[in-house]
């Protein structure tokens, strides 16, 4: 069966009330990381180990962004934004780099509305842009 993304797959209509923050990388430590910052401050996370692994979930993207680690074994991060777009989804999304150089990232960025977060990061401002991108005014 092909996720269908905010959709329940029984058919029936509901509306996702929460804001989530949605991972996506292949490192635990990462993802373990992300879990401790975003959960003290209020924000449920949910990660995932790849990106099939999102997809195959299918989560409810409404009133939620991604942050996605753009090198990723098989499907990248880039890869992944690319096919949600296609399918029509708009979603306020972070895009991870480990550093080195960002240039091969500037076809993304032309095509996309995403922000570049590079390794290692200042937690306070992204809990700031995570809240701004999810519509929450406070910081």
């Amino acid at each position: 069966m092909r996720p269908v993304f905010g959709v329940p797959r029984c058919g029936v209509s509901f509306i996702v009330s929460k804001r989530i923050v949605y991972v996506i990388d292949d490192d635990a430590a990462v993802r373990d990381s992300f879990h401790m910052l975003f959960e003290s401050h209020g924000i449920e996370v949910r990660s995932y180990a790849s990106s099939e692994a999102f997809l195959i979930a299918a989560p409810p993207l409404k009133n939620s962004c991604l942050i996605i680690d753009v090198n990723m074994p098989e499907l990248d991060g880039i890869d992944l934004l690319d096919r949600l777009l296609r399918e029509g989804f708009m979603i306020p999304t972070f895009l991870m780099t480990g550093g080195g150089s960002t240039a091969s990232l500037r076809s993304t960025f032309d095509r996309h509305d995403v922000v570049l977060l590079e390794k290692p990061m200042v937690a306070r401002e992204l809990v700031t842009e995570v809240r701004k991108a999810l519509g929450e005014g406070r910081t």
